[in-house]
C-alpha cells in the first residue's frame, strides 16, 4: 500500500491532461482524480483502524461491517484489499498480527 501511495503522489505531481486506465474510461482530470484515490484510500485505513479499536480481530468481521452494503460476492476482494492496508498498518506499528499479516490473520490495535 505504501508503494501505491506513493505512486499516486509521483502521479499527482506529473502535468497529465488525460489518462487511459486499463479499466474505466478516459481520465481527464488526472491530478484530481489521483488526489480522490489517495482521499478514498485514507478514509479505508481509518475504517479499519476504527473496527480494529472496536474489537473486531479478523479480515472478515471488518469487511462485514465496513463492506455492509456492498454485495456479498464482493467481499473476497474487498478483504484483498484490506489486507493490503493490514500489511501497511503492521509494517507501521500501528496494528499487531500473529505472524505476518495474511487473509487469515488474527489483527489488534498496538497499544
Amino acid at each position: 500500500m505504501a508503494d501505491y501511495m506513493a505512486s499516486l503522489d509521483r502521479l499527482i505531481e506529473r502535468d497529465d491532461r488525460l489518462l487511459l486506465p486499463g479499466h474505466g474510461g478516459p481520465v481527464t482530470a488526472p491530478r484530481s482524480f489521483m488526489r480522490e484515490l489517495k482521499s478514498h484510500r485514507r478514509m479505508r485505513v481509518q475504517a479499519i483502524l476504527e473496527r480494529i479499536r472496536s474489537g473486531d480481530r479478523t479480515i472478515k468481521e471488518m469487511v462485514t461491517a465496513i463492506y455492509h452494503d456492498t454485495d456479498p460476492r464482493l467481499h473476497g476482494a474487498a478483504g484483498l484489499s484490506a489486507l493490503a492496508h493490514l500489511e501497511d498498518l503492521v509494517a507501521r506499528g500501528l496494528v499487531s498480527t500473529d505472524g505476518d499479516p495474511a487473509i487469515d490473520g488474527i489483527f489488534a490495535p498496538v497499544a
